[in-house]
């Protein structure tokens, strides 16, 4: 793939939908992993481009994060954020309040107590676009969508510029930016941060920030690729859930003969984990927001 092109289009998508709409800001939460950290470049990219549209990045951190996130984070928004528009305001308070508050009828499992953070900066985030005039930038991936690795309400935001990109193909996006676009451009004083931040994302343990899961991301979708790099085990997730969308619909002889041949490659409760994900959070898919469509990559 063209990453030069691809992120290219990004931003010209992003700065061309702002516009439109009379919008003035975009926020982001910044988390430090992987997406968020792209996100920010895309984000501070447009704000170069055109300075009437400003980046605000927020680091919303609470007792779940690991200082591995925090500090990432705030490489991320020292080298993409002008300084007066990142800041770091912890969560733990307003989510202890909160979920003391819901327990009191039902306790709350690890997954909706994830859920009660990823809405608490939901609202922290809407509330400062609201503001400001701007929207909320949605960081989800493409293999998350289809594995549901998102929290309807929470985490989604309004305008998602890499949701046409697989997590494998996002690896590669931010090391054409590490090694490549940020060598080559003139990005001023940040341009270190940049560099760091990226450098950190690319190998930092994929998690939702949430603790639902201690050995992260990986550990909930496909324990058996743990000791794999961060890109082949997304290689490896990528390819199962392509293949099984591949086959969908299929003659149930030809569905199963395919099928056969992902459970000889990968572990078969691996596969079938992946594929039940698919399945059980088809749901979810209906509340997406505004995405770059893969096809503008390729025009």
């Amino acid at each position: 793939m063209d990453y030069k092109k691809i992120f290219e289009t990004m931003v010209e998508e992003t700065e061309k939908y702002l516009k439109i709409n009379k919008l003035h800001t975009m926020v982001l939460g910044i988390s430090g992993g992987l997406d968020s950290t792209i996100t920010a470049a895309i984000c501070s990219e447009v704000e170069r481009r055109n300075p009437d549209i400003k980046f605000i990045g927020v680091s919303l951190p609470c007792s779940s994060n690991t200082k591995e996130e925090n500090d990432s984070a705030s490489l991320c928004g020292k080298g993409f954020c002008k300084p007066n528009q990142f800041w770091i305001e912890n969560i733990q308070k307003e989510y202890l309040l909160l979920k003391a508050t819901c327990d009191q009828h039902a306790i709350s499992s690890f997954i909706s107590q994830g859920n009660i953070k990823a809405r608490i900066r939901m609202i922290y985030l809407y509330n400062l676009a609201s503001t400001t005039n701007g929207l909320v930038m949605d960081t989800d991936n493409l293999t998350e969508h289809y594995l549901g690795f998102f929290t309807i309400n929470g985490d989604v935001g309004d305008y998602n510029p890499i949701g046409g990109l697989w997590k494998h193909e996002l690896y590669e996006l931010a090391k054409y930016l590490l090694y490549d676009y940020y060598n080559t451009n003139d990005m001023g004083d940040g341009l270190n941060y940049k560099q760091m931040a990226l450098r950190g994302a690319i190998g930092i343990n994929p998690t939702d920030g949430n603790g639902v899961n201690n050995q992260g991301d990986m550990g909930q979708i496909a324990p058996e690729f743990i000791k794999y790099t961060n890109i082949e085990a997304y290689a490896n997730v990528d390819d199962i859930i392509n293949t099984y969308l591949n086959i969908c619909g299929k003659h149930p002889e030809e569905y199963r003969l395919e099928l056969n041949n992902l459970y000889n490659k990968y572990n078969v409760d691996t596969v079938d984990n992946i594929i039940e994900r698919i399945r059980k959070t088809s749901y979810k898919r209906n509340k997406l927001p505004i995405i770059i469509s893969r096809e503008k990559f390729y025009i």
